[in-house]
């Protein structure tokens, strides 16, 4: 395996671009799929954060979902 990383590095310098590793036995789990651990705060944003300022006031971070977009809301 070790080899095989240097072989793509040694390959990276001399093309300039990112060479892929090339393993002659993958033994890793394949078909894998992202979990999606966002909660959902309101139609149209999930919910990053919540937390209580020093002051006491109650802050959320939320992320659009249509933009992605992260902003923050003082309640």
């Amino acid at each position: 395996m070790v080899n095989s990383i240097l072989d793509a590095a040694y390959k990276s310098a001399q093309t300039k671009l990112w060479e892929p590793v090339q393993l002659d036995i993958w033994r890793g789990q394949t078909g894998l799929s992202k979990h999606n651990t966002l909660v959902e705060y309101d139609a149209d944003h999930y919910l990053i954060k919540e937390e209580t300022t020093h002051y006491g006031a109650k802050k959320v971070i939320i992320k659009n979902k249509k933009t992605g977009l992260i902003s923050e809301k003082t309640l």
